[in-house]
This record gives structure tokens, sequence and C-alpha cells, in this order.
């Protein structure tokens, strides 16, 4: 029996945190976790669907009529914001942002689920915190979770 049966090897390659999808009304981000989850493709789908309100990201060759610029070739990539209008009107109607300052943005965050076998991410709308931050940086202390939405802000404690 050797001492360390049982033990696997960390992978240093692989993604460290939670793939999180960000939404404002002006746009979407993808942060660095989701790029690595889908090892940074060129050319990604984006698909909603209603029913569950979720919002999955799978890779996919830049022949596909669907295709979406991702991550170009040249650049080594953090995060991905898209603001492509006919993208952010398909993922907004899973949203009711509430009305803010001008020097503020409303947003949600949902955590993704990994399919690493499908190069894929699906995020669900109903399990995602809403909130407001500064035009740069988040406001602290103040959330809104996903039931109240267009509702009073509640003080994080």
């Amino acid at each position: 029996m050797s001492v360390l049966q049982g033990f696997e090897p960390v992978n240093p390659a692989s993604a460290a945190g939670k793939a999180v999808l960000t939404v404002t009304p002006r746009y979407m981000r993808f942060n660095k976790n989701t790029v690595q989850e889908l090892e940074a493709p060129n050319y990604v789908q984006i698909l909603t669907n209603p029913h569950t309100k979720q919002i999955a990201i799978r890779e996919c060759s830049e022949a596909d009529p669907n295709a979406i610029e991702f991550v170009k070739p040249s650049r080594k990539t953090a995060s991905v914001t898209l603001n492509s209008p006919v993208v952010l009107n398909a993922v907004l109607r899973f949203f009711n942002f509430p009305p803010v300052a001008d020097d503020e943005v409303a947003f949600a965050q949902l955590k993704g689920m990994p399919f690493p076998d499908d190069k894929t991410v699906i995020f669900d709308v109903r399990d995602c915190r809403q909130g407001v931050m500064k035009k740069r940086g988040r406001k602290k202390g103040v959330d809104y979770s996903a039931s109240d939405q267009g509702s009073t802000p509640r003080h994080a404690a």
C-alpha cells in the first residue's frame, strides 16, 4: 500500500473558481473561469431556455449560423464582454432591473454549471444574485434577490 493511495493530482491548468455571468442592461460579461472552462473558444453559441429560465454558452465553429465571436485568436483573454443588441435582447427578457441613479448600474450575477464534455456552461436565472454597483465597482451593502425584482433594496449586514 502506497502512502499516496487515494490521492489525486491537482491540475494547475484547470479553472480555479466558479463560472460567473454578470448581466447589466448594457452588456453581459463572462468571467475568466467561464472562458477557461470553455477552453477559450473563438466562437460560441448563446442559447436561452424560457421555460427553465436558463442561459447556456457552448463552443461552436465559425461556420455555425448562430456563431458569436468570443475570444479573438490574437488575444489572451481574462473575461469576455458581449454587448450585441440581439444577444442582449434575448437575455434581458429574463430580468427586471430596478431604476438606478445615473452613477449606478443594476446587475445580476449568475453562477454557471460547467459541462466539460459538451464544452458548455449553463447559468440558471432563478438562482441569480441581483444588486446595484457604482459604474466603477460594486456598491457595498445593497442587494436584490431574484424574487425581489423591482422592489426596494435590502441592506446586507
